[in-house]
């Protein structure tokens, strides 16, 4: 493994873009200053940011694959997926909550290509860091995503009733990504934990209830900088 560390490659989805959610314009917007940037500046590293917004694990595997094929000179590769891949089609399930719903990518596909990921890095001689992901604000979300007229007691339904069910979906994927890291030998940055650690973490997330604003973002800039601290990177 390469011992000096000069650049960092990112592959993720809007989180690690710095997506914003901006009420007043009700659209999403871009964060300059993202937990990336801010980490760069204060470690000295070079990132190259991969991420895009709404990116599942399975299309961020295909395009890691490209990249790599293209420059393989990462020193490390940082890895986030999973709030896209978790997600339901939330117009299907308010049409017809009774059927069964299938989320973006099923927690086993999530998985393989995750380890499959993982395995592509370690043959380049990459060291892959899993990230957990920032934990989402049930009610929060679910008043969002039915802001323009989804039916919330049939969406309500299909959760059983209970809306802290898309917490606890979403938290499935990011403890196997944390189980994953432990059976592979990864490192992981557990940004999740920053955000439990406060009694009102939904402060550290936009009005969707799933992006982190600029406070959260500046809590997962401090995580990245703790990591790279205690790992000499």
């Amino acid at each position: 493994m390469k011992k000096t560390i000069q650049s960092v490659g990112v592959w993720g989805d809007s989180i690690m873009k710095g997506v914003l959610f901006n009420p007043e314009k009700n659209r999403y917007t871009l964060l300059k200053n993202n937990c990336i940037k801010r980490a760069s500046e204060k470690l000295g590293l070079t990132f190259q940011n991969h991420s895009t917004m709404g990116r599942t694990i399975t299309k961020g595997h295909e395009i890691l694959t490209k990249d790599l094929a293209k420059d393989a000179t990462n020193d490390i590769a940082i890895i986030e997926f999973g709030g896209n891949d978790c997600d339901f089609n939330w117009t299907e399930v308010s049409e017809n909550p009774t059927a069964e719903h299938i989320p973006s990518t099923p927690l086993n596909i999530f998985e393989t290509q995750l380890l499959e990921m993982i395995a592509r890095l370690k043959k380049l001689d990459i060291k892959p860091i899993l990230m957990t992901l920032p934990p989402l604000h049930a009610k929060r979300y679910f008043e969002f995503i039915t802001r323009n007229g989804l039916n919330k007691d049939n969406i309500l339904q299909f959760l059983g009733g209970d809306v802290e069910m898309i917490y606890r979906w979403q938290e499935r994927y990011s403890n196997t990504i944390s189980r994953i890291a432990a059976e592979t030998g990864s490192h992981i940055i557990d940004v999740r934990d920053s955000f439990l650690a406060e009694f009102h973490y939904e402060n550290l997330l936009c009005a969707d209830g799933i992006h982190p604003n600029e406070a959260g973002h500046i809590a997962m800039s401090q995580k990245f900088i703790q990591y790279a601290s205690f790992h000499k990177a």
